[in-house]
């Protein structure tokens, strides 16, 4: 019995440590962050889409489900940086129960989407953008019970809102694919 039990400590040991080895996407924006080679900013969804009092009440309660948004962003300025940070990013979001919803794009750039939680309560949308040529933009936009149709609303109100907020934030992050 001694030695079942020890292999089975050896075998849950093993399985730990194994599982800890992988990167979820919260570390590697934590260890990009160090990186002087990524534009990172964090925006507050006020920021983005403040409420105002010309938006429906839907409107307001889908952004009132976002709670803020990380933009990370690679210039590219070295091919290999790129697509080893690319593999790293893909290996993470195959790996920390994102669901693919969509991609589209064509060869040398595509942008891809993905959620994480379940359909009527999601904790995390991702939008994963690449181009071959310019760098990558890796967006999260983190919030309660958020659904994907209010992502699309969520989307529709930031393009259309009469308010202007300040920009200075986004400084350098959508350079990534403006043209060289």
């Amino acid at each position: 019995m001694s030695t079942l039990k020890a292999v089975l400590v050896v075998l849950m040991v093993g399985a730990l440590s194994s599982c800890q080895d992988k990167q979820t996407l919260q570390e590697y924006y934590i260890d990009s962050k160090e990186n002087d080679a990524f534009i990172m900013v964090d925006l507050p969804t006020s920021l983005i889409a403040p409420v105002t009092q010309e938006m429906t009440e839907d409107q307001k309660r889908v952004i009132n489900s976002v709670k803020k948004v990380n933009l990370l962003a690679y210039s590219m300025k070295d091919s290999e940086f790129y697509n080893s940070e690319t593999v790293k990013v893909k290996e993470i979001l195959a790996d920390d129960d994102y669901e693919e919803l969509m991609k589209f794009g064509k060869p040398g750039q595509r942008m891809r989407l993905f959620i994480k939680g379940q359909d009527e309560a999601i904790d995390e949308v991702v939008v994963f953008a690449q181009d071959e040529n310019k760098g990558f933009v890796l967006a999260r936009v983190l919030g309660d019970k958020m659904n994907v149709a209010d992502m699309v609303r969520f989307a529709e109100t930031m393009d259309t809102s009469s308010t202007n907020f300040n920009t200075a934030g986004f400084e350098g992050v959508m350079d990534v694919f403006k043209n060289k």
